[in-house]
């Protein structure tokens, strides 16, 4: 009687252990994509900035970039600010890594490479022709996420492929790159990108 309880205590041991060996994921089904994808409508507003927060996933109201930490990232058509140096009073700034796998993207990727603020761009005043021109604060590294067109028939808009890491105004580190400057129906002026935090 005691060897068969022994027994049935063992085999049920066995299953347990073999139950719980079932259940734990193997490596591949780990990875976890924390990335979030964005699409921005520009279309109709050329003229205007729109701003948004990488730790809300939102566009934001704001009345007054310079005086707020309320934005990460200012957006107008294809030009870009972040929230510091000359845009803005938070801790802003961009890091350039190139063309880069975005996944393999950390932390670490930053090394012993220097953030760059913004200082001052170039963006259109008034859709008269010629358009006129004005400076305004925003993100010189950033002036390059989408291709510009060079001639009427050039309307691609490219993204760059280039990885970037931007400073959010509180100091967290975010990477980003533009995807699409395309909605869904191949209508032009929607801002697609991808983002994910690395701290």
């Amino acid at each position: 009687m005691i060897m068969k309880k022994t027994i049935l205590f063992l085999f049920a041991l066995m299953a347990l252990f073999t139950q719980c060996k079932k259940d734990e994921p193997n490596d591949d089904n780990n990875i976890v994509d924390n990335s979030k994808k964005v699409e921005i409508d520009v279309h109709a507003d050329i003229l205007n900035w729109k701003y948004f927060s990488f730790e809300q996933n939102a566009e934001v109201g704001v009345a007054n970039f310079g005086d707020t930490l309320s934005w990460d990232l200012g957006i107008r058509y294809e030009n870009f600010r972040t929230n510091g140096g000359a845009s803005g009073i938070g801790q802003g700034a961009v890091l350039d890594l190139g063309e880069v796998d975005f996944n393999s993207v950390t932390i670490n990727s930053i090394g012993a490479n220097t953030f760059t603020k913004d200082d001052t761009i170039q963006v259109i005043q008034s859709m008269a022709m010629p358009p006129v021109m004005v400076k305004t604060p925003g993100s010189v590294l950033l002036e390059n996420v989408f291709k510009s067109p060079t001639g009427p028939t050039d309307q691609t808009y490219a993204p760059n492929n280039h990885v970037y890491i931007i400073k959010t105004a509180g100091g967290r580190h975010v990477k980003f790159i533009g995807t699409s400057f395309f909605n869904d129906a191949a209508v032009k002026g929607y801002l697609n990108f991808t983002y994910e935090f690395l701290d």
